[in-house]
């Protein structure tokens, strides 16, 4: 006779179970993956701006000399926070080395591969969108090793340009694939890592890339003209072009959050079930007056509406859609971790102040890296044209 306690066919099966046992279960993520999900998101939304307008031939623009060193600054106020949400900093440079043997196993392993190259190519692409005569102008004036410092820190920028040599073309299309990465990135890490099923949704990466390039629209529309007029000290002019895709952006963040909760109320499964109830009962207030009204309405009719040509209508759109962007990420990453798996009840957030720290830092860094390359740039005349207003 067999013995019940070792014979496989009479153990019971423990998986019916685990919505009794799993009544509760960590958060793997916490504020900070909003953080660098918006900076990297942003960043991509511009660097793929950047490359349209490059591809086009607009390499006299205002956008072409001042979106990357913005993409540069956004990418490392980014990195600050993925480093404090690691917690292990010092293991990143091993998978960043091991990762291009192991690179089909985890989604990271891109992440840790792709970024740092994205970033590499954006500082460069900064020194390369100065005009070279004006460059080597300004780098010859140094003496002895400040010169070369300079070299090194601008990759030699001043010896060659990109944009007159055959590879322009495939730098263009590495921008594009790095751009698009940037901000599907994180939705896909969402989608693959932790099986949570409000996660595993596509909709999250669609809405991700289209926030992501509804505020960059708005910022070449706002910020660049800015830091136009902190270098060259000629009065900004609001850029008018990319108003058309930053409202289509924004309507886009609009049906697809609507018709997601939508779906899920109706055809999602038991646990999606319960994140649209969370998302359209309890978390209802804040999603509808953050995402919905700030994030999203009231910028769409400041666009649409005719005050939506003057700048500081398109300032306030860019506020708006900045703090939609953010509120709709920590929205999905807090309403994926808010049910327990039990069913029984949902999680409250409570913002840990020690999570704003690590914001603040970003957001320091993110300022001192763009005053650090908007000094390094040569001050001339000749770029008081790029204040013009110009359609894209």
């Amino acid at each position: 006779m067999s013995n019940p306690l070792t014979t496989p066919q009479f153990v019971p099966p423990l998986r019916q179970l685990n919505e009794l046992y799993n009544v509760v279960h960590d958060r793997p993520f916490s504020i900070l993956f909003a953080n660098y999900s918006w900076a990297l998101g942003v960043a991509g939304g511009l660097a793929l701006i950047w490359a349209i307008n490059a591809w086009r031939g607009r390499t006299d623009a205002v956008e072409n000399r001042f979106t990357m060193p913005l993409v540069v600054a956004l990418i490392l106020a980014g990195f600050v926070n993925v480093l404090a949400e690691v917690k292990q900093p010092g293991r990143l440079i091993f998978g960043y080395f091991l990762g291009w043997s192991n690179w089909d196993t985890a989604i990271i392993k891109y992440g840790i591969i792709l970024l740092p190259i994205f970033l590499v190519v954006a500082w460069w692409l900064s020194f390369q969108c100065i005009p070279r005569a004006r460059l080597g102008a300004e780098i010859e004036k140094l003496s002895g090793i400040w010169r070369k410092l300079a070299d090194i820190f601008s990759l030699w920028s001043r010896h060659y340009s990109v944009f007159e040599s055959k590879w322009l073309k495939p730098v263009l299309v590495t921008t594009v694939f790095l751009g698009l990465f940037a901000p599907l990135y994180s939705a896909v890490f969402l989608m693959n890592e932790h099986g949570i099923p409000v996660w595993n949704s596509p909709i999250a990466a669609i809405l991700f890339l289209a926030s992501a390039i509804a505020v960059a629209a708005l910022a070449e529309m706002v910020v660049i003209p800015v830091l136009a007029w902190a270098v060259t000290a000629t009065r900004p002019t609001a850029q008018t072009g990319h108003r058309q895709t930053a409202t289509v952006a924004l309507g886009v963040c609009l049906v697809t959050w609507y018709g997601w909760m939508w779906w899920l109320g109706r055809f999602g499964t038991i646990e999606e079930l319960r994140a649209a109830n969370l998302f359209m009962g309890t978390y209802a207030a804040p999603i509808t007056l953050n995402l919905t009204i700030i994030g999203l309405l009231i910028p769409l009719a400041l666009l649409l509406l005719p005050t939506g040509r003057s700048y500081w209508a398109q300032l306030l759109a860019f506020l708006g859609a900045t703090w939609g962007s953010y509120a709709m990420r920590i929205g999905i990453v807090i309403g994926g971790e808010a049910i327990n798996r039990s069913g029984a009840g949902y999680y409250t957030f409570h913002l840990n102040f020690g999570e704003l720290w690590y914001t603040g830092v970003s957001v320091l860094l993110f300022l001192g890296v763009l005053a650090a390359l908007l000094a390094a740039m040569p001050r001339d005349a000749q770029s008081a044209s790029f204040s013009t207003t110009k359609k894209v």
